[in-house]
């Protein structure tokens, strides 16, 4: 019985993909999408499908793709994060030339803080007076602060889209990529605070199972290399678990994206022949 409902799986799967490829055929026709690309169109219709959102709204702003990673507006991370009964609301000691954003989760009651100010922009050094940096500080200072909220709090809600098409090109500009996904993954720090609960610890063994074997052989490597070292989920300190999260589900999305093409061009093959 559990072989009949894989091969179900497989083929829902494979169907899923099919119709996704005929919908992206489709808006190619149409000059606007076509200027995007069929890789771009192709990676922002099934982000927006594991998302949930409409894939003609994503096209036409909600999700952007740049050099391989589909970013999000901060307009639909907040409607998104709302709609799942999360909340985020603007500190009231927020200034032109800085914002403070307050996040709370409705399941956890988890709590987060992130700002953003001019002055951080300088030290970064992305603020340029001709820039929308110099003309449009408020907004962009709120860009900002959002998307690190999203990416700390509600990883799960953005699921790996959780970069602005501002931070995108900064990041395209000195192709850092690499360096991105090292950032994000986990530090090595000698500490054992309280551990993470079961439940943390299997979630997030699901959502490792399903990223890059390569990815997960290096989690491994890192975790063991703490003091003392770490070698079971269980006994993970629990300040760095959303951090670990939130990194986890990045490399999933991007490596599952990857399969998904792979199937992609492996089904392409099938037809043809």
């Amino acid at each position: 019985m559990s072989q009949d409902l894989a091969v179900v799986d497989i083929n829902k799967s494979f169907l899923e993909v099919e119709n996704t490829k005929k919908l992206c055929d489709k808006l190619m026709e149409t000059p606007h999408y076509k200027k995007m690309g069929a890789e771009g169109v192709y990676a922002i219709v099934s982000k927006a499908k594991s998302i949930g959102i409409d894939p003609i709204d994503a096209l036409n702003g909600s999700l952007y793709y740049v050099q391989g990673k589909v970013g999000m507006s901060t307009e639909q991370m907040a409607c998104l994060v709302r709609q799942a009964g999360h909340s985020v609301t603007k500190d009231s000691k927020s200034t032109d030339n800085k914002c403070i954003l307050n996040g709370k989760r409705n399941d956890t009651g988890d709590t987060w803080s992130i700002s953003f100010s001019i002055e951080d922009a300088k030290r970064a050094g992305i603020f340029k007076d001709a820039s929308p940096w110099g003309k449009y500080p408020t907004v962009m200072c709120y860009n900002r602060a959002m998307s690190m909220l999203c990416r700390q709090l509600f990883p799960d809600i953005i699921k790996g889209a959780g970069y602005t098409m501002d931070e995108l090109k900064e990041i395209a500009k000195s192709n850092d990529y690499s360096k991105l996904e090292e950032s994000e993954m986990i530090v090595v720090e000698p500490m054992h605070d309280n551990p993470i609960t079961e439940v943390q610890a299997e979630e997030l063994g699901n959502v490792l199972m399903e990223c890059d074997p390569e990815y997960l052989q290096n989690v491994w490597k890192t975790l063991k290399k703490m003091i003392p070292p770490i070698t079971d989920l269980k006994q993970i300190p629990a300040n760095i678990f959303d951090r670990m999260m939130k990194a986890a589900i990045s490399n999933r999305e991007q490596y599952q994206q990857k399969l998904a093409k792979k199937d992609l061009e492996e089904l392409e093959q099938k037809q043809a022949s």
